[in-house]
């Protein structure tokens, strides 16, 4: 029986696999083809996640962090747009400026347009104080002119920094997405317990982001096998269009970071069924996943050290497997080596992300050493 995650997380029934072990993907064989070269969104941009706008995929709006516009000592939030599916980009707007890095610190842009057409615009916003960090916020702005000026909306959280060796208590990485309740939008992100303990939290809006309920945890420290795990870095994806998700995030109950997920029968208020998607080979790690749902095949994303021949994950390869039963198992383009991962954005890539164009393409979204944050769209083939 699965584990099943109440209100606060408190897990009813527990069975979890072996964390080693990455099942075989039933269904059609699956694989990805380059469509085309990356494509530069931002020269300095860096982690891009991106979403669409007017109910058109070819119009997208992706957020990210960069040096500001004019003065590169000081950091902003901005925003890109596109209009034909990601072949080219423009400047869209600039969403929030910190003049001093070493008091500030902004990243973790979320971009989400809103039935009504409001977009919001959410990031982690945290102050520093003598080099460490003094107050957490997950902050949510919008914008009601079509990305080109902003406004404070909300915070999702906020806390006062326990700055105690070990008891890290910060928040991290917000997901948006709008819920099947007419109205209703989801803010999933990260809140850490401790230095190695962190839990995944959702909370929803009913007035469009204005204010947010209480936080219920989607998976919990302790959730992994009694074995504690730093959770974190959710994406959330629908699997079906009847209020069934998939959200995948990282995790460390197996001693290095691996891909594990979820899955939500009613629209992200309970979560059940923890089960691993992906551990790289040779004890190295593989985390900052996402996932989007391509023509019903879900394709997750992440980035890894894993045949890169670097040391760190950051800087790796951005690699995707793939599902073609809503999750449960897993494979990609028929590679019998690195467990079957597909690589979409070679060595120096860093932070990925997802988009959905249509039922056979997606873009890769990552920064790229040496050329900046990028897309890059490829073809998902079944049966070949």
């Amino acid at each position: 029986m699965p584990t099943v995650y109440r209100a606060q997380g408190e897990p009813v029934h527990s069975t979890v696999p072996s964390p080693s072990s990455t099942p075989t993907n039933h269904g059609p064989p699956l694989s990805i083809q380059k469509v085309a070269d990356p494509v530069v969104i931002h020269p300095s941009g860096v982690y891009i996640r991106a979403s669409s706008l007017y109910n058109n995929t070819n119009h997208i709006i992706a957020g990210f962090a960069a040096p500001s516009p004019g003065n590169a000592s000081s950091k902003s939030l901005l925003a890109s747009a596109s209009t034909n599916g990601g072949k080219s980009w423009s400047h869209l707007g600039e969403i929030w400026r910190i003049p001093d890095p070493a008091s500030h610190d902004v990243d973790n842009a979320f971009p989400l347009q809103l039935p009504s057409g409001r977009i919001l615009y959410a990031f982690r916003n945290h102050d520093l104080r003598g080099g460490s960090y003094a107050w957490y916020r997950i902050t949510v702005c919008a914008s009601d002119d079509g990305g080109k000026t902003w406004f404070f909306l909300s915070q999702v959280e906020e806390r006062q920094a326990n700055t105690q060796r070990g008891k890290n208590n910060g928040l991290w990485e917000p997901f948006l997405r709008v819920g099947r309740k007419r109205g209703e939008v989801q803010a999933f992100y990260s809140a850490e317990n401790g230095g190695d303990s962190q839990d995944n939290v959702m909370r929803w809006s009913d007035d469009g982001g204005r204010t947010w309920s209480r936080g219920t945890v989607v998976v919990s420290n302790g959730s992994g096998g009694g074995k504690r795990s730093r959770d974190g870095m959710m994406g959330v994806a629908e699997v079906d269009g009847k209020g069934k998700l998939i959200c995948i995030f990282e995790s460390t109950e197996s001693g290095v970071f691996a891909i594990t997920r979820v899955l939500s029968d009613d629209d992200g208020r309970t979560w059940h069924s923890r089960a691993r998607v992906y551990t790289a080979g040779g004890g190295k790690n593989a985390g900052a996943p996402q996932v989007n749902s391509v023509g019903g095949s879900l394709v997750a994303s992440f980035m890894t050290n894993e045949g890169s021949g670097t040391k760190e994950i950051d800087g790796g390869q951005m690699k995707v497997v793939m599902s073609n039963d809503g999750g449960r198992t897993w494979s990609s383009d028929g590679v019998k080596s690195q467990q079957q991962a597909a690589v979409a954005g070679d060595r120096g890539s860093h932070w990925p992300g997802l988009y959905t164009l249509d039922g056979q393409h997606f873009l890769a979204l990552y920064s790229r050493d040496g050329v900046g944050a990028v897309s890059q769209m490829y073809r998902v083939v079944r049966g070949g």
